[in-house]
């Protein structure tokens, strides 16, 4: 099968969406797919890029301040749709994947794939959501107006990546889109071999992990209130957290507590460093405020490394297996600072648990959650589709 994927965010940006996109077009294509890839760049270019031929269209880069520092235009270019259509035809694609559905590249995908008479596919992977009740509604108004309208009824069908994305798509798009909604689950960022290889002793090491931008949705604030509670109890530990800092009431509170010496705030790392630093901690936090809750690729790499999480992630969230507390992941669903301080406390005290956990953690990973797994099952949802239009 030769399959186009598009996606508006993709390597040397450090997204989550990036890296699935990336590693989703390399599996499928050693599966023994044809695949090309179409993304954004600053002019148009196309070259081999760690064995994976990526087109390169002009986009102009419009950074959102305190919300999306990534964004890129390029549909507002006509010649990009007709440099997406003909690539498309010259690589005769049978099926054309789509990464994400908010991203302006959705419209030249359609586009694309309806004049080489393909079928559309479009992986969703990110909620639209704020804090802000106003902020909320209208994200989900402009989510329904824009993709619903431009972007899902040109779709054949529609891929949610877990059980909170398909909620989403049923809340924002309703009946019309979850008819065609799919499940195909995601698998980790960096090479899962690799970090499955790291032998973690999993003794005391006086570090606790975050990472992910620090943002109204992973604000961070309370992990620093219950670190203010562990602070006594542990003298040596420490709190690090890295990622872009968009909103800054976490790091104003750390200084506030006179936290400053022991919670760090790294900023943005290359990727590499990012993994260094979950190598030497205890255990990785992780949570999302809002009425969707994920599990993000930063929480899969460390349970690869086989470092014990704790985050607010539902249990049934891949709708395909089951996560277990205290087994794959420590659950805190309370946001009470003095709750999260409770879980993180019993971790931190017992070795045997932060042993079974982290094992657990990596088990569950390589198990569900592993790039083959995630490749046939989209090739096999493409594959379908194709198979219904006659194309081979």
């Amino acid at each position: 099968m030769r399959i186009l994927v598009v996606g508006g965010m993709y390597p040397p940006m450090r997204t989550g969406t990036a890296f699935y996109t990336q590693n989703l077009a390399t599996e499928l294509q050693r599966q023994g797919h044809a695949v090309e890839i179409v993304t954004l760049g600053a002019s148009p270019s196309h070259a081999v890029e760690d064995g994976l031929s990526v087109h390169r269209l002009p986009a102009w880069r419009l950074p959102l301040a305190g919300f999306f520092k990534h964004y890129q235009l390029c549909a507002p270019n006509p010649l990009n749709w007709w440099r997406l259509a003909r690539i498309a035809r010259r690589f005769q694609a049978d099926a054309v994947l789509l990464v994400n559905h908010y991203l302006d590249i959705a419209f030249p995908a359609a586009f694309a794939a309806w004049r080489v008479r393909a079928p559309l596919v479009c992986s969703v992977g990110t909620q639209l959501q704020s804090l802000n009740p106003r902020r909320d509604r209208l994200l989900n108004r402009l989510d329904r107006l824009i993709c619903g309208r431009g972007v899902f009824p040109f779709c054949d069908a529609v891929v949610a990546w877990d059980t909170q994305i398909r909620q989403y798509l049923s809340d924002v798009q309703g009946e019309r889109v979850l008819r065609k909604t799919h499940i195909v689950n995601y698998g980790v960022a960096g090479d899962s071999a690799a970090l499955a290889q790291h032998s973690n002793d999993h003794a005391y090491r006086g570090l606790i992990l975050g990472v992910g931008a620090v943002s109204e949705q992973r604000s961070f604030v309370p992990l620093v209130k219950a670190f203010a509670e562990l602070a006594p109890e542990f003298p040596t530990l420490k709190l690090r957290i890295v990622g872009h800092v968009y909103y800054d009431e976490a790091p104003r509170l750390a200084d506030s507590l006179g936290l400053g010496e022991r919670v760090e705030f790294l900023g943005e790392r290359p990727h590499d460093e990012v993994l260094t630093h979950m190598q030497a901690a205890d255990l990785l936090f992780s949570s999302l405020t809002g009425r969707y809750v994920g599990m993000g690729t930063a929480t899969i790499e460390a349970m690869l490394l086989a470092v014990p999480t704790v985050v607010n992630t539902p249990l049934d969230l891949l709708g395909t297996a089951t996560l277990v507390d205290g087994e794959h992941l420590v659950q805190c669903t309370d946001p009470a600072p003095s709750a999260i301080a409770q879980r993180l406390r019993a971790l931190l005290g017992d070795e045997s648990l932060r042993r079974r956990v982290g094992t657990g953690g990596r088990r569950f990973v390589q198990e569900q959650m592993n790039w083959p797994k995630v490749a046939r099952d989209m090739a096999s949802l493409l594959k379908g589709l194709v198979q219904r239009q006659g194309r081979s």
